[in-house]
């Protein structure tokens, strides 16, 4: 069976072992990352945070002809315990199991949001941080878990220093420091403008379920994805305006192009069809959207294969809507409660059928945003 998977993804050019890293089953206890704080930094933290990780509902992919998006705050984030240290300038992070490297993902969100607070004066420049890290949200699946970090963290130096709540300095932020239960949250991925909008998929006896395949492309494809309509941009002008598609079109030199322009100007019409539904709470429709961005999707070539086996099995055993959501490995689907046990043994069938690891499926709610726990 592993030779066939893996002549499967050779045939297709994709490189996958599964799901990768790990997926806690229980959210991050408080009181053990206070103490842990304690232990390893000398004193307790000054409070504990925590922020959630997103899933994208519709455009993430049109933020380089500057599109809108779609988003939903899951139920898993990341939890920081912090605390400000006065005379020492340095920053530190570290997980229960001990520091974090300054340069990895972790520490690189703690140092942005720390830089962030510095600038608008809610950090001192003489002082220093000192963050501990738990989380129950997967770091390499397209969920959002740099921007969690960041949310954390800027609401904790928000709430030390007495200050207004941050909106945060990316999409990811915006989304996680916005979110609300039982809604999404639209972002224009322009100016990171938000609103909030009515999502309750639970009134109508629904879920959101988030397929991780942790399946990679063997090239990222968002420098090329965003060149092509950059390029597109200087010859149509905003794509965001573009009104007589087929014109429009027939202006550009490529296939490839063209297909991503498709794309990038259909997926506006998609997102505004849903943001409607939304407004008049017709939750259960949004499942057709939803398929139909991924059809344009894989037209852009963007979908892994091992997405595009995910989204083929959920939407036959049942899912009301499913697409790829974010640039990798992760599928999303709308579905019945009623469906999702079915859903999973659908694709762990559809999976090993191919030699292939199965993926990893979570049933959601849209969640609450970033908050302080104690």
């Amino acid at each position: 069976m592993g030779g066939a998977g893996a002549r499967w993804r050779a045939a297709l050019g994709m490189r996958s072992a599964g799901p990768r890293g790990e997926w806690p089953t229980e959210a991050p206890d408080a009181d053990g990352l206070a103490k842990g704080f304690d232990a390893l930094f000398g004193e307790p933290p000054a409070g504990v945070w925590h922020a959630p990780g997103r899933v994208a509902l519709l455009g993430e992919h049109t933020a380089p002809s500057g599109g809108v998006g779609l988003y939903a705050a899951l139920p898993w984030g990341v939890t920081a315990a912090v605390g400000a240290v006065p005379g020492d300038p340095g920053v530190r992070t570290a997980a229960l199991s001990g520091p974090l490297r300054a340069r990895g993902a972790e520490g690189a969100a703690v140092a942005r949001a720390v830089a962030a607070a510095r600038r608008t004066g809610l950090l001192e420049a003489g002082t220093g941080l000192r963050v501990m890290l738990g989380s129950d949200l997967p770091g390499d699946a397209s969920l959002g878990y740099s921007g969690a970090v960041g949310a954390a963290v800027a609401l904790a130096l928000a709430d030390l220093a007495g200050g207004p709540p941050p909106e945060g300095g990316t999409v990811d932020q915006r989304v996680s420091l916005a979110a609300r239960p039982g809604c999404a949250v639209r972002v224009n991925l322009r100016t990171l403008g938000t609103t909030v909008l009515p999502f309750d998929p639970a009134a109508e006896d629904l879920c959101l379920l988030v397929v991780d395949t942790g399946a990679l492309p063997r090239r990222d494809p968002r420098p090329g994805h965003a060149a092509d309509l950059e390029r597109a941009g200087k010859v149509l002008g905003p794509l965001r305006s573009v009104r007589d598609l087929p014109a429009a079109l027939s202006r550009l030199p490529s296939p490839a192009q063209r297909r991503r322009v498709e794309y990038a100007v259909t997926e506006v019409h998609r997102l505004n069809a849903v943001v409607g539904l939304l407004r008049a709470e017709r939750f259960g429709e949004v499942g057709v959207i939803l398929t139909a961005s991924h059809l344009s999707l894989r037209r852009a070539g963007l979908p892994v294969p091992e997405v595009e086996l995910a989204v083929e099995t959920a939407g036959r055993a049942g899912a009301r809507g499913v697409r790829m959501s974010g640039w990798a490995g992760t599928a999303l689907a709308l579905a019945a409660d009623d469906r999702v046990a079915g859903i999973g043994a659908a694709l762990e069938e559809a999976f090993a059928g191919r030699g292939l690891v199965p993926p990893r499926v979570r049933s959601a709610l849209p969640a609450a945003g970033a908050h302080r726990l104690r």
